[in-house]
């Protein structure tokens, strides 16, 4: 382990080979999930076919919900890959990699080479990294661009070479153009805090400032002004005013409007390594404000990694609009943060008996949580997704085997060993989820199954209508725009047609038409054609061929 750690090639190779795996293997067996996956897949797709790289479309019409970037990504991996499940995927798997190696070079860079191998495999074997790094979505491109961002400064300002602040510039107008100003307002206050924290504002003075700021706009400004030209108010309107104020200060979504909220996203999105948080931020406090805890080096990169923490933590917590994504920059520093704490926790000399107890009372928390945690979530599919509960049981099953052999080498002491297992637990998990799992929540999860049932009944001139989850899968799988049914007075005049029409609407929706305490207003029969999951295809025509599952019709 100690070659390893010492040789940035070797180190930098094996994390290159870990990640192939659990980013790369099987990314385009399961079908783009709605509606997040599909919407910047359909997007991506309308602008390569209609050979537009300036404007976002989605059903035809410009859409400003994310900058740029994304979109010439997923359109750049069409072009070599054809339009594609893993096309769509490529970008956000070579981020992922790309990220990791980035953990490494930064963790190396604050703590040492151990840590920072240490640090970069938990950020890969984390929960909500491997998962967004096989996702369609801006998330992880948009971190491992502002984790390129801090990377490249503290090289500028630990190795005082001016070029790498420039460096630092150029990524985080890249994070500019995948998310929007927040991608350097919120890295610009961490930056100034921990300078002001350290007592050295005066570093702001070596930073070739101007030099930063004409490489910022020329990457970042081009096409918010390309932008503006084209479409004027119009994108003001969408991209500023809706997408970044009025998301900050009014709530999009039903859940998230606790304070709390992105606590325990934190803790399941950062599992199995959130187990050694709470610990791990005491220890990191420890090593800043108490003498023999660190160099004035480590010191420093304590008070950065707890200033990048809180900014980005306060910012999405006070935000209406939450998600479980939107917290995951924060990964930065809590990678980080366990891989100091491993890193000093596997040199006994580092750390007292307190320390050592702590790191080993988080690792059994860690094993209760790992059991726990797999019987509850068999027992949930078992009654809530019946199909998958096979899959699921031979996932945790070999998670919790795996886990097992990793306690018996911490109990008996050999640490490295255990930390090696935790991780090669995980990947034994991912096998048998893609082979028996993923499928079957695809059918949940996903519209290309009832595309496929869709495309050869449904005619030219026949319009089709779903429900707004399923609308940019639709349109990725049959290349049809649906009509909008997400109120239920749209389903009832979309089927009231006197043509043939299509719908894809949820199977309790469809009952709901005919619930005399619900609906009084539709009185027409329907047809169902076609369910999976909780997806229905409905018509309100006896199909040409006569096939059909159930008719239903108001009971007289």
């Amino acid at each position: 382990m100690k070659k390893i750690q010492e040789k940035t090639f070797l180190a930098a190779a094996i994390l290159a080979v870990l990640c192939a795996y659990l980013f790369f293997f099987k990314l385009g067996d399961m079908a783009l999930t709605d509606p997040d996956e599909t919407f910047y897949a359909q997007t991506a797709k309308e602008m390569l076919n209609k050979g537009d790289w300036t404007t976002p479309y989605l059903y035809g019409k410009p859409q400003f919900e994310k900058p740029i970037f994304i979109y010439w990504l997923v359109e750049a991996s069409y072009k070599v890959f054809g339009i594609n499940e893993t096309a769509a995927r490529v970008p956000s798997a070579v981020f992922g990699l790309i990220g990791v190696i980035a953990m490494y070079f930064l963790g190396s860079l604050l703590f040492g080479r151990k840590a920072g191998f240490l640090s970069a495999l938990i950020l890969a074997t984390n929960v909500e990294y491997v998962i967004l790094s096989r996702a369609c979505i801006t998330d992880m491109v948009l971190t491992v661009l502002m984790l390129l961002g801090v990377l490249f400064f503290f090289c500028g300002y630990l190795k005082e070479k001016r070029y790498f602040y420039i460096l630092s510039s150029a990524a985080f107008a890249l994070a500019v153009l995948t998310k929007g100003p927040i991608a350097i307002i919120l890295p610009a206050a961490a930056f100034l805090i921990f300078l002001f924290l350290v007592k050295d504002l005066g570093r702001l003075k070596k930073i070739p400032l101007g030099w930063c700021l004409l490489v910022f706009i020329l990457i970042a400004g081009p096409w918010y002004l390309a932008a503006y030209k084209i479409h004027g108010k119009e994108f003001i309107d969408a991209f500023f005013g809706f997408h970044n104020v009025t998301r900050f200060m009014q709530s999009e979504h039903k859940i998230g409007s606790q304070f709390y909220y992105n606590i325990p996203v934190i803790m399941a999105g950062f599992f199995p390594w959130s187990a050694f948080l709470p610990f791990g931020f005491w220890y990191m406090f420890k090593k800043i404000w108490k003498k023999g805890y660190g160099t004035q080096n480590e010191k420093n990169a304590g008070i950065f990694i707890m200033v990048w923490f809180a900014i980005i933590f306060v910012f999405f917590s006070i935000s209406r609009t939450k998600l479980p994504t939107y917290i995951f920059p924060t990964f930065i520093s809590l990678a980080l943060i366990a891989g100091a704490l491993w890193d000093d926790f596997l040199d006994p000399g580092k750390v007292s008996k307190f320390v050592a107890s702590g790191v080993k009372a988080s690792y059994y928390v860690l094993a209760a949580a790992i059991v726990g945690g797999a019987i509850g979530i068999s027992i949930f599919v078992k009654f809530d997704m019946p199909e998958i509960f096979g899959g699921v049981v031979m996932s945790s099953l070999s998670l919790v085997i795996g886990f097992a052999v990793s306690a018996v080498l911490f109990i008996r002491k050999k640490y490295m060993a255990a930390f090696c297992l935790v991780i090669i637990a995980l990947m034994m998990l991912l096998f048998p989820l893609d082979l028996y799992v993923l499928p079957d929540v695809e059918r949940y999860e996903a519209s290309k199954e009832v595309s496929g049932k869709l495309r050869p009944i449904i005619k030219d001139g026949e319009a089709l209508g779903a429900q707004s989850n399923y609308l940019p899968g639709l349109a990725f799988y049959t290349d049809k725009f649906a009509v909008d049914l997400d109120k239920h007075d749209a389903v009832i005049n979309f089927l009231n047609s006197d043509e043939r029409i299509w719908a894809v609407i949820k199977e309790k929706n469809h009952r709901q038409l005919y619930d005399p305490e619900i609906n009084s207003e539709y009185v027409k029969p329907t047809y169902l054609i076609y369910k999976v999951g909780k997806r229905s295809i409905v018509t309100n025509q006896v199909p040409e061929d006569g096939v059909y599952i159930m008719k239903r019709e108001r009971a007289k």
